[in-house]
């Protein structure tokens, strides 16, 4: 989605999740490192430095070795936090879930659940799964169809999908989807 420009085209929450996984599950070295290939991450690499209070400092790095983006990794009971920039993500590997917060924005990504949205688009979240989009409700109901249509509305006028409504490549399966519309003056 166009709201997130800084989690494009690696920070999928999944991707996200398989990587902290995988972390959590590296032995910490008191040297800076180079991990090629990390899950989640492949075929980039990430550069890890020695933890310290704040925790491990790691760097994402191109092909090339120039550095895509720059975060620190800290644990956490159910798996780790990545804090890049003013965002930070919670990932909890055993329930399959990601949060993201940002000053301005900010979602919740299950396997189970899907996307939720909250940011300027709307004053209350806005749910998202293969069957649509919708407000999230408070009550036990389901949302109404007009609800649903203005939740839907939103999303497309802010990109509809996070894969930058057809500008790049789907974050989900990798597909490009691309609308050209031309005038001729």
């Amino acid at each position: 989605m166009s709201s997130f420009p800084e989690l494009q085209p690696n920070f999928h929450p999944e991707k996200v999740m398989q990587f902290v996984g995988a972390w959590r599950s590296r032995k910490s070295r008191p040297d800076t490192t180079i991990w090629n290939d990390p899950p989640g991450f492949g075929p980039l690499r990430a550069r890890l430095m020695p933890r310290s209070e704040r925790g491990q400092p790691a760097e994402l790095l191109d092909a090339a070795g120039a550095v895509i983006a720059s975060f620190i990794l800290q644990d956490h009971p159910e798996g780790g936090v990545i804090r890049m920039g003013s965002g930070k993500f919670t990932v909890n590997v055993k329930d399959s879930a990601v949060r993201y917060w940002h000053p301005q924005r900010e979602f919740k990504w299950s396997k189970a659940k899907g996307w939720r949205v909250l940011n300027a688009l709307a004053d209350r979240a806005i749910d998202s799964n293969d069957r649509g989009s919708s407000f999230a409700s408070d009550s036990a109901s389901s949302s109404s169809s007009s609800s649903s249509r203005a939740a839907t509305a939103a999303m497309a006028g802010a990109g509809g999908t996070f894969d930058g409504g057809g500008s790049s490549a789907s974050w989900d399966d990798g597909a490009s989807s691309s609308t050209e519309s031309r005038t001729t003056y």
